[in-house]
């Protein structure tokens, strides 16, 4: 099993270790050598530029290069207008001014000066080269990275500023996007692939490819870097580099031997052996630990004989370095060689050899275990009862005592385990085993509860949590309560008691247990020892009362809690929300126009930006769309980099039926982010927004194809199986696909509203008209204002099934609905009209 590179990735992400050459950091050494220090430079915005003929232009660049830069490229092509050699003369002018203020480390005012430059010619690379490093030197983070992206489409093969972006990226822990950046930047044209920095990246990449459990992928980058480090000849590696590479791992043989292991995990098996070979050649101790991991790739070449005799070198050698893995692979060469019988003996005849092999020994009892020698077991456990690995011990006795079925020592085996800090993963799968016996789990809560107040509060503060565990398995909820209530007591430390509260609300909020929880969460406000984290637990609550639709109760806590919080804009922005998610707009709009002023005032985003949104929606739910328009137009303009606005721009140019303006919105955004991962949730939304606009828009097969391309990425993506089979549907065409789209859509969500239509609408489609009527009536049970299409569909299926009173009922329905709708669908209205004539 791979695991050595993972384990060490994930202990560092973010933080991977980074072989990046200074070099990569664009702009570095960038400073002015021929203005004098002692002359004064007036401030930016009092410097009128002065524009030199082309060839003082030149020859002032050249003077303010420095050995190693490269040259500014200011020149333009002979068709340039002369308003663009104008612009860019004026440009190169502030772009020296810029450089000078640099070199008398007036930082500031160069910041100032190149974005002059960058406002009057926002096509010169070099501007932007020389931006960018004084934007991460000055904090200016975003306008760094909003500048380095603009350089990016203007020179999108430049594998500097790609690597320099997916640095970023990686320091704000965005995985996906450095990931992407760094892709981009290795398949540059400009990049040497011989070179120190490609090597580097390289070396990035397969860590972060680790990091997100993709082993192929990992391979492949570190087999480049491995070939680097391995012929040096062939590559053009500083030392400093060369030597950060060796020791990714710590030292060159841990390196060499965790490149094993992945190319090991990926089949690469020659490579495996060399990196081996380097590993055992880089050290002079126990080189026959080596054995072990030559007698896996023997293993895996299918020479059974060649790989024991390997295996044979490492236990001759007693050695113990690397755990249970030798035995397993012995184990298994057993068994595929057809000799099962031979395991145990053998590994008796090994433990009996070297009785000091913990790791031998442990694996011993796992195996009298799974034999049901439950006394062989015990017996090794008794003897190593003072070992170090005691969570091996404990959990070891734990299993013993499970399949004895004694429900007092399992629970004591059981409290041992966690107080000894067994992996949680294995805990949880003995929790797991434990809960399918029904009988033993009884036997082992009625013991919990029966106990009186313990003596080794450690220990019951232990029994107590692992009892709720096993009492979420019965789904008992009175017991859950009780013993994480019991665990809070035994340790009350403030930390612990939020975890615990956390875990207990997190269940009964999953269960739909309601009053339990809304009983819970107020003791919780109400006790004393937890007022820093009150506000957690009232939101919560107020989330509680919403989503159990009981919104006066959420108010009236609102209220209460305002008379001791009066100032806190998220109690009024809750208060509106409240309003919001019951559907009363004007209300909720009465709360949030003014709240709305008040964040801006007292320069609290977060609020403003939750209110903004909400606020938008409401408006447009309301009747007011251009009002809704005119607050996300204000919100573009304040913050033109966030997504969001412009997709709810196009939104509610949706809700209100205006398909082409929406068509265009969706468009723009789409083409704004051309690098956005495709599963973005507002670049994906978009998408479907986009697809279902050109479907009302009349142009279905711009609207298939969207859906259709993220479909073959994956096909079993619910929302497009849904969405794509429906559309089928509604054209009478793929109907056979479109019922198999949909079924899959349905079988994850049985109760979707949506889905159930979908699956009867394709049944009608094929004919199959008693089984679509139960999907459409199912469909239609909580209908609310704007099913007006649920019903018409359900109408036609009563009619093809000639229930014409009944079809006549959902029409009238479905065109009540229509009519009372803020933004009523004409067409759907007039086709209603028809029917009902």
């Amino acid at each position: 099993m791979f695991t050595s590179f993972t384990r060490a990735i994930n202990d560092r992400i973010g933080w991977l270790i980074l072989v990046i050459p200074a070099g990569l950091f664009l702009g570095a050494g960038l400073w002015v050598s021929a203005v004098r220090a002692d002359e004064p430079v007036p401030p930016a915005e009092d410097l009128p530029p002065a524009i030199p003929a082309n060839a003082q232009l030149e020859s002032l660049l050249e003077i303010l290069q420095q050995p190693g830069d490269d040259k500014p490229e200011f020149k333009l092509p002979l068709s340039a207008t002369d308003e663009q050699v104008e612009k860019r003369r004026e440009a190169a002018a502030w772009y020296m001014t810029a450089r000078a203020y640099e070199y008398q480390n007036k930082f500031s005012e160069a910041y100032e000066a190149y974005e002059k430059a960058i406002k009057i010619d926002d096509t010169a690379i070099p501007l932007y080269r020389s931006i960018i490093p004084l934007a991460f030197r000055l904090e200016k983070t975003e306008d760094a990275i909003r500048y380095a992206q603009k350089a990016v489409e203007l020179d999108p093969d430049n594998f500097e500023l790609l690597s320099q972006l997916g640095i970023y990226a990686l320091r704000k822990r965005d995985v996906a996007g450095s990931i992407a950046y760094f892709e981009k930047a290795i398949d540059s044209q400009t990049v040497d692939k011989k070179g120190g920095p490609y090597i580097s990246i390289m070396s990035q990449l397969g860590q972060l490819y680790l990091s997100i459990g993709q082993q192929e992928e990992a391979a492949r980058a570190f087999a480049i870097v491995f070939d680097a480090i391995t012929n040096p000849d062939d590559y053009s590696l500083d030392y400093r580099t060369q030597q950060a590479l060796q020791t990714l791992q710590g030292n060159k043989t841990e390196t060499f031997e965790s490149f094993a292991e992945l190319f090991l995990a990926t089949d690469r098996l020659e490579l495996a052996e060399k990196a081996l070979d380097f590993a055992a050649k880089s050290t002079t101790k126990n080189p026959e630990a080596f054995s072990y991991q030559v007698a896996r790739i023997l293993a895996r070449r299918n020479q059974p004989e060649e790989a024991l005799k390997k295996l044979n070198e490492y236990f001759d050698a007693k050695l113990s370095v690397k755990g249970k893995g030798p035995y397993l692979l012995l184990s298994e060469i057993l068994v595929a060689s057809g000799r099962e019988a031979d395991v145990l003996p053998r590994l008796i005849e090994l433990a009996d050899g070297d009785p000091k092999n913990e790791a031998l020994q442990f694996y011993l009892a796992e195996q009298y275990i799974a034999r049901e020698k439950y006394e062989e077991a015990a017996a090794i456990y008794d003897r190593l009862s003072d070992s170090k690995q005691q969570d091996e011990v404990q959990l070891g006795r734990l299993q013993i005592e499970r399949h004895r079925g004694n429900a007092e020592q399992v629970l004591a085996a059981l409290t041992q385990s966690m107080l000894v800090g067994v992996n949680t993963a294995r805990l949880e799968a003995e929790l797991d085993r434990i809960g399918q016996d029904e009988k033993l789990t009884a036997e082992m809560i009625k013991i919990g509860l029966a106990e009186e107040e313990p003596e080794d509060k450690r220990a019951g503060f232990a029994q107590a949590y692992l009892l709720a565990k096993l009492a979420m398995q019965q789904g008992n909820v009175d017991n859950i309560v009780s013993f994480y209530e019991r665990a809070m007591k035994l340790r009350p430390q403030t930390q612990v008691v939020v975890t615990l509260y956390a875990e207990l609300v997190e269940y009964l909020t999953s269960k739909d247990e309601i009053e339990t929880l809304v009983a819970v969460l107020e003791k919780a406000i109400e006790s004393p020892d937890l007022v820093q984290q009150r506000q957690a637990f009232q939101l919560q609550l107020v989330q509680t009362f919403m989503t159990a639709e009981r919104y006066e109760d959420a108010l009236a806590l609102i209220k209460k809690v305002r008379e001791t919080d009066p100032d806190n804009l998220i109690w009024e922005y809750q208060e509106g929300r409240i309003h919001y998610v019951a559907q009363e707009w004007e209300e909720a709009t009465r709360i949030f126009l003014p709240l709305l002023e008040k964040a801006k005032a007292q320069s609290n985003r977060q609020v403003a930006h939750e209110v903004t949104y909400n606020l938008s929606r409401c408006l447009a739910f309301g009747g007011h769309a251009p009002e809704a328009q005119k607050l996300i137009s204000d919100a573009i303009a304040d913050q033109p980099q966030e997504l969001i606005w412009k997709f709810q721009r196009g939104w509610i140019y949706y809700y209100t039926h205006q398909w082409a303006e929406s068509i265009k919105a969706f468009e723009d955004l789409i083409s704004s982010s051309p690098d956005a991962d495709p599963e973005d949730n507002i670049i994906r939304q978009t998408h479907f927004s986009l697809s279902a606009a050109y479907v009302q828009d009349k142009q279905f097969e711009k609207g298939e194809k969207i859906l259709e391309v993220y479909y073959e990425r994956n096909p079993d993506d619910i929302s497009v199986c849904n969405d794509l089979g429906y559309l089928y549907a509604d054209q009478n065409k793929k109907l056979d696909q479109a019922y198999e789209m949909i079924k899959k859509a349905l079988d994850a969500e049985p109760e979707n509203d949506a889905y159930l239509d979908s699956m009867g609408w394709v049944l009608y489609r094929l004919g199959r008209f008693e089984e679509s009527l139960e999907y459409l009536e199912k469909a239609v049970v909580d209908s609310t204002e704007g099913d007006g299409v649920l019903w018409d569909h359900l109408g036609d299926c009563y009619a093809a099934l000639k229930r014409d009173e009944k079809a006549r009922q959902a029409w009238k329905t479905a065109l009540d609905q229509e009519q009372s709708a803020s933004y009523p669908d004409k067409s759907l209205i007039t086709k209603l009209e028809e029917k009902l004539k």
